[in-house]
């Protein structure tokens, strides 16, 4: 049985605590069945990992990917209810409608949208739908 794991001297002649951990590696080592210590473990271990941190990275790259789909769409919709603004008739609705679209949102009614999916809309979408009330409303 030849020592495969180097020890080390202190300069007074104690063997270090590493070595002694070394040793009582070394013995449950080769008191695991054969099978159990063969190559393929560390190599299936490995590719395990490898799968485990590739399955994270693809997660962190799809949600990514969602998130600009979102931001993307948020920002053609704020365009669009722009543009539908600025084509209504008559100065005093195309300025109330831009208010509108361009008000600050509450904190609290974002949280309570995010946690309701069919809820989720956007203040661009709100806009649109009361400036289309006001044009139905003429």
């Amino acid at each position: 049985m030849a020592n495969n794991f180097p020890s080390f001297k202190l300069w007074f002649g104690e063997a270090g605590s590493f070595t002694t951990f070394q040793c009582g590696l070394q013995l449950w080592w080769y008191h695991l069945p054969v099978q159990l210590r063969s190559p393929v473990w560390p190599g299936l271990l490995a590719s395990l990992a490898i799968l485990g941190l590739l399955l994270a990275f693809h997660q962190v790259v799809s949600g990514a990917v969602q998130q600009g789909e979102l931001r993307h769409k948020a920002t053609a919709m704020h365009s669009e209810a722009t543009w539908r603004c600025n084509t209504l008739r008559g100065l005093r609705a195309s300025e109330n409608c831009r208010s509108q679209l361009n008000a600050p949102t509450r904190s609290d009614a974002l949280l309570q949208a995010s946690d309701m999916p069919a809820a989720r809309q956007s203040n661009a979408q709100t806009v649109l739908a009361s400036s289309l009330d006001l044009l139905s409303n003429r």
